[in-house]
């Protein structure tokens, strides 16, 4: 298979299924936390979460080819009777390949096709200019933690009954830790944080995840400084290929960075959303 233009050493096969393989191997985590449930199947991927919005009940992989009908109603009747919200991401290689259809006529809706994206790590471009009272620093020290649990409540709009139950679930990915596939930067205005990324190490590929900034701080080129932190980060542990999963806004701004759109990532749930 030929290579991707400006990815050399990847075709477009192997690029959808870095992406996707980093993508289960980051979310499988939420899995793990305490009281929720991971089931790794042969040809399933899906956990369970006590916090009952969305993304924290998740099927993450779906592939598929006998009793479909009845394994789709298994799992959208397992989140129904917990009463959680949940999302369902179809990938490129997702199985049936009608299987959009299928959680269509069950009454789950496509909320987002969400463009999969990667770029070589090699030629990165220059760090931005940092703007005047803004310091970048990776989330090690308790206190930069407990901050960067803050804004992922807030990113995700998690109800603060369950912010608790978050911060316990994202300390299993043990960020800060040495021996970590995880890491973490904030951006830091006038001594406030202001916006984050993270950077998951995954078998074959880095993932970029979580890139948040504040309303009050956007306009300022927060984001593209942080995405070069990461993929300079990612380049010196050694990876070749940066992956990541953009919003359809977010889309241009990673274009502008150098990353190539290979895929849709699609979406759905049974309420109107927008993640």
């Amino acid at each position: 298979m030929s290579e991707v233009e400006g990815i050399p050493g990847y075709s477009q096969q192997e690029i959808i299924h870095q992406v996707e393989l980093n993508l289960w191997e980051t979310w499988s985590n939420f899995g793990r936390g305490p009281g929720c449930t991971l089931h790794d199947e042969s040809d399933a991927l899906w956990f369970e979460t006590p916090i009952p919005i969305m993304p924290y009940n998740t099927v993450l992989r779906f592939q598929v080819e006998h009793a479909v009908d009845q394994r789709i109603d298994s799992l959208i009747s397992r989140y129904a009777d917990r009463n959680v919200t949940q999302l369902w991401i179809v990938h490129p290689s997702s199985r049936p390949y009608n299987l959009p259809e299928r959680l269509g006529q069950r009454g789950l809706q496509e909320i987002e096709i969400a463009p999969c994206m990667a770029r070589s790590l090699e030629n990165l471009p220059e760090a931005p200019l940092m703007p005047e009272g803004v310091e970048i620093r990776e989330a090690i020290e308790d206190n930069d933690l407990m901050e960067l649990y803050g804004l992922a409540a807030w990113c995700w709009g998690v109800p603060e009954e369950y912010r608790p139950q978050l911060r316990k679930m994202i300390e299993k990915f043990e960020i800060g830790e040495r021996t970590s596939n995880t890491r973490f930067w904030l951006a830091w205005k006038d001594g406030v944080p202001i916006s984050k990324i993270g950077l998951y190490n995954g078998s074959g590929s880095a993932g970029i995840y979580g890139v948040a900034t504040k309303p009050e701080a956007r306009g300022l080129g927060i984001a593209s400084i942080l995405m070069n932190v990461a993929m300079k980060a990612a380049r010196d542990m050694g990876y070749k290929l940066a992956v990541l999963d953009s919003s359809p806004l977010a889309e241009k701004l990673y274009q502008r960075l150098g990353f190539i759109t290979v895929a849709p990532l699609r979406l759905y749930s049974p309420i109107a959303a927008y993640l």
